[in-house]
């Protein structure tokens, strides 16, 4: 704009963006915990525990005797020898990369060996890594490896895929394909994708809370259901619910009762509060506690929940299709109304699946009607959409997959269940014969190595087995797959039980010293 005296105005000069600078703590706040009053002392311990795969940051250093200091010395000096590139990459991306797992069991004695195996090769059973080294892997993308890394149908599934294109938004011509092949797995009578399988979760919660007009939730402690607010939740004996972690609203999860898993007590409460309840959230193998399958409580749990309407959600994205082609359900002779899927499902890539009963799935579009005559959408639907939902390339991984597993049958499991048995019973024998404070916790093909007692350093059992080729991380549960051959479980026991007699010999497996 000119002035009144024909000039033109100098721009003014542009002002540097004042960003708001946060007031934080030197450490982030705990999450919102009650009263003490209201907590057993083990309920208080209990909470201030990291929820599921929370970064777990000691900041207190554990003493050691002078062989256990030589010994993670040497360890350490050897270690980092071998994953030098590991170790330089975690640094060098550290001041630009946020990221948990990075500094997940951080302590101040073993800071030197906290980074994680970066790897940039894998295939069938094996990852290797930057420094070039191999490994057998046991993590097996947290459950999400069914049929091995990179098996070739699914290869070439995705690089046809790539050919015709990957675009979002249209419809694609296979997500009714993986759609059908799912509720024929399942036994579902309808089914709806996604990205992850904690939005799967989220989408479960939403239809049964939208069907019975209820608000109340139950779920169980132990169990993992994603990283939505609501079931970042921990319980206490008198039905309070608090958050997990930090940064999540105490309201948030006001509608979820959690109660212990498998208890006759967990069950009065479920009967006497049944009509109060959306849902009943279960995980039915808990994946950090897979010794344990309450199915006589689950049965009951199905009887009372469909007396009153209740929603009964059973969580697979663990076990759907690893355990059985129909998941824990078709194995435990129990039928869910609703179900979560995910991880197998994709061979590889991010896919998330809800399946149901129709008076159940229906609220996501008003249930079938066709053309040519007055039918229409007749049931009142709630919100769940996503830009990336149906993406072409999982699509396409997700139909391979299945219908590999299809064809295959039960034996693929019953195949991948021997193996992990023989790999259990192999350790559990050793453990309890050279009086190693371990056992391995196991159930189909998913298997945790557990320590029967509190040990400072008992991770450093893990650095030892990936030192020796196993790729394990600490506190994680572990999966076979199809890919991993008898020889495999050979090296796996191998490995784990030469780094346990290491510890045991360097005194880690003794009376922990005080602080």
């Amino acid at each position: 704009q000119g002035s009144s005296g024909g000039g033109a105005v100098a721009a003014p000069a542009p002002v540097a963006p004042v960003a708001a600078t946060p007031i934080m703590a030197a450490a982030a706040a705990p999450a919102a915990l009650p009263a003490t009053a209201d907590l057993t002392p083990e309920e208080a311990l209990e909470l201030k525990k990291p929820f599921g795969a929370t970064a777990r940051i000691e900041r207190q250093a554990t003493e050691l005797s002078a062989s256990q200091q030589a010994f993670l010395q040497d360890l350490t000096r050897r270690y980092t020898h071998k994953t030098s590139a590991s170790k330089a990459h975690t640094q060098r991306h550290r001041a630009h990369m946020a990221d948990p797992r990075v500094v997940s069991g951080f302590r101040p004695l073993t800071k030197e060996l906290v980074y994680p195996l970066v790897v940039n090769k894998s295939s069938g059973s094996r990852l290797w890594d930057l420094d070039g080294h191999e490994y057998i892997d046991a993590l097996n993308g947290f459950g999400s490896s069914l049929l091995g890394h990179q098996p070739e149908f699914v290869k070439a599934a995705l690089h046809e895929q790539i050919e015709h294109g990957y675009e979002i938004g249209p419809q694609h011509a296979l997500a009714g394909e993986v759609c059908q092949l799912l509720c024929e797995l399942t036994g579902h009578d309808r089914a709806a994708l996604c990205n992850t399988g904690s939005e799967a979760v989220l989408g479960a919660m939403r239809i049964a809370r939208t069907v019975t007009g209820r608000s109340l939730i139950v779920a169980f402690s132990g169990s993992y259901h994603g990283i939505a607010d609501e079931v970042l939740v921990r319980g206490t004996k008198k039905l309070k619910s608090f958050p997990a972690a930090p940064g999540i609203l105490p309201a948030a999860v006001q509608n979820m009762l959690i109660l212990d898993y498998g208890t006759d007590e967990s069950l009065r409460i479920i009967r006497e509060r049944a009509h109060e309840l959306a849902a009943v959230l279960v995980e039915p193998v808990q994946s950090r506690r897979p010794e344990f399958q309450p199915v006589a409580f689950l049965r009951q749990v199905r009887e009372a929940t469909a007396a009153t309407g209740t929603a009964l959600i059973f969580d697979e994205v663990i076990t759907g299709f690893r355990l059985h082609l129909g998941g824990a359900q078709a194995l435990f002779g129990i039928k869910a109304d609703l179900a979560t899927y995910g991880k197998v499902v994709g061979g590889g890539l991010s896919i998330g699946v809800i399946a149901g009963h129709d008076e159940w799935m229906d609220a996501l579009d008003g249930g079938f009607w066709q053309y040519g005559d007055a039918s229409f959408p007749e049931v009142g639907v709630t919100y769940f959409a996503g830009t990336f939902v149906r993406h072409p390339l999982a699509l396409a991984a997700a139909k391979a997959s299945l219908g590999y597993l299809k064809a295959q049958g039960p034996a693929l499991q019953q195949g991948l269940t021997a193996q992990a048995d023989r790999l259990a019973q192999a350790l559990n024998t050793e453990f309890e014969r050279q009086q190693i404070p371990c056992y391995v916790a196991q159930f189909s093909s998913l298997w945790k190595i557990k320590f029967r007692e509190e040990l400072p350093y008992n991770e450093l059992l893990f650095t030892l087995m990936r030192e020796k080729g196993i790729h394990i991380w600490d506190g994680f549960p572990c999966f076979l797959t199809t890919a991993h051959s008898a020889e495999d479980v050979n090296q796996i026991v191998a490995a784990c039980l030469a780094s346990a007699r290491e510890l045991a010999a360097a005194g880690f497996f003794q009376t922990p010293l005080s602080v």
